[in-house]
């Protein structure tokens, strides 16, 4: 991959010569304005060959009806998460280019992963452990002195982990910086057996890596390798590909490479399991919603919003754009349980008591764990059928999420497990019936205007007219029912209030509104186009919801001569 990077770098040296410096700041608006509704889909998980599958035309035009600006192609490249070569993977069959011209055609914009944090087994690293001239840097490789090779474990393969006990006397010897707690099954660092390198002499190695064996590249090696790989990789995506957004993972991304790829043109995500500070200090463009899920899991499960009105206040409160995030749907795929929002050591109100971000994360767990009664929750429908025992509510509260997520500021994102209901991990087609698919074929469901896909497009079609996706979070109001979230928003370059509300509830919730900037304004339903009933002159609304629904309302100015 270095020599690949290098190369790709040599290619376009003119072009990059030429590109203007790129803007110290976010540009939330500008990659919103590149794509604001995205699909994802996971090339492992559709029907092979890949590539033929998804060339078909018709695929492209139910999703641009769906109302899809973007999508986002993961495990493009060779290797997937763990990269093993710059380019696409062939696995994935022929078609790349028929695919591509389906995007161009429709107006889509190609969204793809950058270099992670690791690499899987490559050339690379074989030259590395070879003590190859400029490629050692590239991985975190520590050389053990062959008087304390008996210290290290018998390998009887290639690699063997090293034991933390292992690791304290390694740290006490000088060989890596840090101590490590006991008691963990398996260390972040294996030892290679003898290898003969490239200057004659066998060398023994411990190495950082990620999985069992993939190695972590070391962002700060004197040779700067993993940045000139990153470097490369991104200039082939963006120039070859066709590239608008880069995704990239929180713990390899670096500052440098997200101004790079904004002087490239494009746009980039973080994606991170960081604290908020994280979102704070980061310059990407945008940043992927993993903060609001676990308390939005709670909210279904134990019917309760008041943990997810918390998350948003902390958002609003520490200042984050909310323009800048973008919200995965995704509920079939895993269950996350992840509170990194809320501080360890800070102290929350939660309802009438004040409490650490410890005690809150526990008394949250436990709850949803009473709700579940000792059931698996790993899908959503688990979560769901928990509730209702009725599969037909799975569809609902699904919808609800969807339109929950939709409309607010930012992007919006939904995969190809949403689209069909897939319950299972087997491999999907988009056009014909999957086993283990709630809602049937995405030809099906679009002859149907009661299905998931053909309410999603709803769904989607009131978000694009209303422009939410540049819109700002103003306000978390408290509310009197505990099922109840209501977020407030204000639209982009005008005075016009949207209202988004969720009752997680099993029953009707009613709430009365005062917003004083809602006075001399009219109320509209975005999702059916009527109009609410709200006196002109009044900044109070009343808002009733039925169990486990949604509304958005935008309030609108009525102007007179």
């Amino acid at each position: 991959m270095l020599a690949e990077a290098d190369a790709i770098a040599q290619k376009y040296s003119l072009e990059t010569a030429k590109a203007l410096p790129p803007s110290p700041s976010p540009e939330p608006l500008g990659c919103l304005g590149a794509a604001s509704v995205w699909f994802t889909i996971d090339l492992s998980m559709v029907e092979a060959p890949a590539f033929e599958h998804l060339a078909q035309a018709k695929l492209w035009d139910i999703l641009r009806e769906i109302g899809v600006q973007g999508v986002y192609l993961k495990g493009l490249k060779q290797g997937g998460e763990y990269r093993t070569g710059i380019a696409i993977d062939p696995k994935w069959g022929d078609g790349w280019d028929l695919l591509s011209q389906n995007l161009q055609k429709k107006g889509m914009t190609l969204i793809g992963d950058s270099l992670g944090k690791a690499t899987g087994i490559t050339p690379d690293f074989a030259m590395a452990l070879k003590n190859t001239e400029g490629y050692r840097g590239l991985y975190h490789l520590v050389e053990i002195e062959p008087r304390d090779w008996p210290k290290l474990p018998n390998t009887g393969k290639l690699f063997a982990n090293v034991p933390w006990l292992t690791l304290q006397t390694l740290h006490k010897k000088g060989y890596v910086p840090e101590q490590f707690a006991p008691y963990v099954k398996e260390s972040s660092w294996n030892a290679t057996g003898p290898i003969k390198c490239v200057d004659g002499k066998e060398r023994r190695w411990i190495y950082l890596k990620e999985n069992k064996e993939d190695p972590v590249i070391n962002w700060l090696g004197p040779s700067f390798a993993g940045y000139r790989i990153a470097a490369g990789d991104l200039l082939d995506s963006i120039y070859n590909l066709g590239q608008k957004i880069s995704v990239f993972d929180g713990d390899a991304a670096q500052e440098t490479l997200l101004l790079w790829t904004r002087k490239l043109g494009g746009y980039s995500v973080l994606e991170t399991d960081g604290g908020i500070c994280d979102w704070m200090e980061s310059s990407a463009d945008m940043l992927v919603d993993s903060f609001t899920r676990p308390a939005l899991l709670h909210a279904m499960i134990a019917e309760d919003a008041e943990a997810l009105k918390l998350i948003y206040r902390i958002i609003l409160e520490s200042g984050i754009e909310s323009k800048r995030l973008v919200h995965e749907l995704q509920p079939f795929d895993h269950f996350a349980c992840d509170y990194s929002a809320i501080s360890s050591k800070k102290q929350f109100q939660y309802y009438e008591e004040i409490l650490t971000g410890d005690a809150l994360k526990n008394r949250l767990l436990k709850e949803d764990a009473a709700k579940l009664r000792g059931k698996d929750p790993v899908t959503w429908p688990t979560i769901c059928m928990t509730r209702t025992a009725n599969r037909d509510h799975v569809f609902n509260a699904h919808l609800l999420l969807a339109l929950f997520y939709a409309m607010q500021p930012g992007a919006f994102s939904f995969s190809v497990s949403d689209l069909l209901g897939l319950t299972s991990n087997e491999k999907a087609n988009l056009l014909c019936p999957n086993e283990g698919s709630l809602y049937g074929s995405l030809t099906s469901q679009m002859k149907n205007s009661c299905s998931f896909a053909s309410r999603l497009k709803q769904i989607i079609m009131a978000r694009i007219n209303s422009g939410i996706e540049s819109a700002e979070l103003t306000a978390v109001p408290s509310t009197n029912q505990k099922g109840l979230l209501i977020l407030i928003h204000r639209m982009k370059g005008s005075l016009m209030t949207q209202l988004t509300a969720i009752n997680f509830g099993s029953s009707e919730a009613k709430e009365i509104l005062d917003l004083p900037g809602i006075r001399q304004t009219s109320a509209i339903d975005l999702m059916t186009g009527l109009a609410e009933k709200k006196p002109l002159d009044s900044s109070v609304f009343q808002l009733v919801l039925p169990p486990l629904s949604g509304k958005v309302i935008l309030f609108q100015p009525k102007y007179f001569d």
